[in-house]
């Protein structure tokens, strides 16, 4: 006689005894990364409202803090944790072992890679692309790490191919998307404009494409988890829902460069995408709470349960807070604000974060008084930051169109003062904010001390599912779960990569690009530029002048011959600080003596500055950073 387990439950070979298994040691590394990140983040967000704050310290400026934390977050906390978790539910689902030496090999490999990588930030070794910041060497090595995690979990989905559900669809195709983007970004980048696409479609594609995918896959299997539902269960609102948000997600990679020197239709594209991702988040949130219908109240485990309707709420905020953004009319306001961080905040401190943060709260339970610290403080924080960001950005943005609107001045130079007593306060709400939420993170650790054995009773109820399309639902096959995952990713590469890169049109050199932008090997404006990306001068400064109302005053219109010549450009996303894609040629621009000082010693020229101090840097460096500013006319 033989009894066939639950669906939900997990046989003595899929949970490996939770202890012992990859899952643990995945969550443990993730936490500390994240632990390590948000403190990182928590520092870069107070020397906004302090500036002086850790001065004279090389790593701990603005510049190599804030593209560190983003790295420890995103790779070390939220991948390593996502393949961890998923290692966890695919083995539930399958009933397949995990597979134990791909598992800690790939887990080693992203480790060392993310911190190494985020090491050489710190020490100014980054590259100046934004979100690839990380030196070749490191990425390389995490995307071994990737490949090995996606050869695991394949051959686990493998076992059950046919019937995985929907939480098993996004577990599986997650991984082989992280891959195929990471190898992607370590192809050597074009020269100007085709260089940002291209690092703009490896950011978007991981975030979309694994990020989001794995975040959401989670959440079917969590709500099928708590709820006493079947994971495998298929249903044609569930793949609606896997397919429309994967294509959208993967094609909005084009959002943060509305107005930038690239193609028009590449930006239409993703704004066409930015209005369909209605679509995918109205679809899954039917599909779930369907799922819950007539359950919640007996839902005993209210955790898990609070967790994974703010990882919704969150998601929600990120998909209207990309459709503003793309949208021009809007854009023109928010663009380069903080909104680029309330985008940040929303999907990657809410909507993937929360979500991994219910499956381990349903895989490891804990203490209940950590439990609750950590929730509430993970999400007054996450609160708090999205907030100062959200008003924040339109109090900044507006504040851009005052000079310009008045004809009394451009949005650079002193008249910078306004945009920095406009920012102050909602700096100060997002640092805040920030802090709180590491302080959460501090509680979060401790959950994954112990474990919480008791069973959560779930009285049986009948729960039909009546929103059903017409004729018999199909289990989708694992060739078309494989098939379909590589259409989407071709998809979007060609898209948002390819066709973009093949468009030759404004691509030759301008006289601008031939004669003060380009940097031959050895000059001291060559050094100049490398000093300006080691100290991560991209991160608050862009180097475009839009055609839109704000800019008017900082100079010629950017195009793409403006960039020809330069490898990496520096457009780029935020504006911290002002454009200085024109500084030298503005009637604002003061002497190479001044200028000089002002790095140095920021205050002592500007009180209000923002800026950190560069006062580590030797006096010849100082010159030479000086002298590439100079060549931008």
């Amino acid at each position: 006689m033989t009894a066939e387990a639950s669906p939900t439950e997990a046989t003595e070979s899929a949970s490996d005894s939770d202890s012992t298994s990859p899952t643990r040691a995945h969550l443990i590394v993730a936490a500390i990364f994240l632990v390590i990140g948000t403190l990182l983040a928590s520092l870069a967000s107070f020397q906004l409202v302090f500036p002086d704050f850790l001065g004279g310290i090389p790593a701990t400026t603005y510049g190599r803090m804030a593209p560190a934390a983003r790295l420890f977050i995103e790779v070390g906390w939220l991948t390593i944790g996502l393949l961890g978790a998923s290692y966890w539910a695919l083995g539930r689902i399958t009933g397949a072992h995990q597979r134990t030496s791909l598992a800690y090999g790939s887990l080693a490999l992203i480790a060392v890679g993310v911190l190494g990588g985020g090491a050489a930030i710190l020490f100014g070794l980054q590259t100046g692309v934004v979100r690839l910041e990380a030196p070749l060497w490191a990425r390389a090595i995490t995307t071994v790490g990737f490949l090995l995690a996606a050869i695991a979990l394949v051959g686990m989905a493998r076992q059950k191919g046919d019937k995985l559900g929907a939480a098993g669809w996004y577990l599986t195709a997650a991984p082989i998307w992280l891959t195929a983007s990471a190898i992607v970004g370590l192809i050597p980048g074009s020269d100007g404009i085709p260089g940002v696409i291209q690092a703009s479609f490896v950011s978007s594609t991981f975030t979309g494409l694994f990020l989001v995918t794995s975040a959401v896959g989670l959440t079917y299997y969590v709500v099928a988890a708590i709820s006493d539902g079947d994971p495998t269960e298929t249903r044609s609102l569930a793949a609606l829902g896997f397919w429309s948000l994967t294509i959208v997600w993967a094609n909005l990679g084009a959002v943060p460069l509305i107005f930038t020197p690239v193609p028009d239709w590449y930006e239409t594209i993703s704004i066409a995408f930015a209005i369909a991702a209605l679509v995918p988040l109205l679809t899954i949130a039917g599909d779930i709470g369907l799922m819950l219908r007539g359950r919640i109240h007996l839902i005993g485990d209210r955790v898990s349960l609070r967790l994974i309707l703010i990882a919704g709420s969150a998601f929600a905020t990120a998909t209207v807070v990309l459709l503003l953004w793309a949208w021009r009319g809007t854009s023109t306001i928010i663009q380069y604000s903080p909104w680029v961080d309330t985008a940040w905040f929303a999907t990657v401190l809410g909507a993937c974060s929360f979500a991994l943060f219910a499956a381990v709260s349903v895989m490891r339970g804990g203490s209940s008084l950590a439990r609750t610290a950590h929730g509430v403080l993970s999400t007054v924080g996450l609160a708090v930051m999205t907030l100062g960001g959200l008003i924040g950005g339109i109090a900044v943005g507006f504040s851009w169109a005052v000079g310009p609107a008045s004809q009394s001045y451009a949005n650079a130079g002193a008249a910078w003062k306004v945009t920095a007593e406009t920012f102050e306060p909602f700096a100060w709400l997002m640092a805040v904010g920030m802090a709180i939420f590491f302080l959460g993170q501090i509680a979060f650790v401790a959950t994954l001390g112990r474990r919480n054995d008791e069973a959560l009773d779930m009285p049986p109820a009948e729960r039909p599912y009546d929103l059903e399309f017409e004729g018999t639902p199909r289990y989708a096959s694992w060739r078309r779960l494989m098939w379909g995952s590589v259409g989407v990713w071709l998809f979007a590469a060609l898209m948002m990569l390819v066709l973009p890169v093949a468009d030759n049109a404004d691509r030759d050199s301008t006289l601008l690009a031939d004669t003060d932008r380009t940097y031959r090997a050895g000059t001291v404006e060559l050094t100049g530029r490398n000093l300006y990306i080691s100290e991560g001068c991209v991160s608050c400064h862009t180097q475009a002048v839009r055609p839109v109302g704000t800019d008017v005053g900082l100079g010629p219109v950017s195009i793409a011959g403006d960039y020809a010549n330069e490898s990496p450009a520096l457009l780029g996303t935020y504006r911290l600080g002002p454009d200085l894609m024109h500084f030298a040629g503005r009637a604002d621009f003061f002497d190479r003596v001044l200028v000089q000082a002002h790095l140095e010693n920021p205050r002592s020229v500007m009180p209000w500055s923002t800026m950190p101090s560069y006062s580590y840097l030797s006096t010849d460096e100082l010159a030479a950073l000086v002298s590439y500013l100079e060549t931008l006319r």
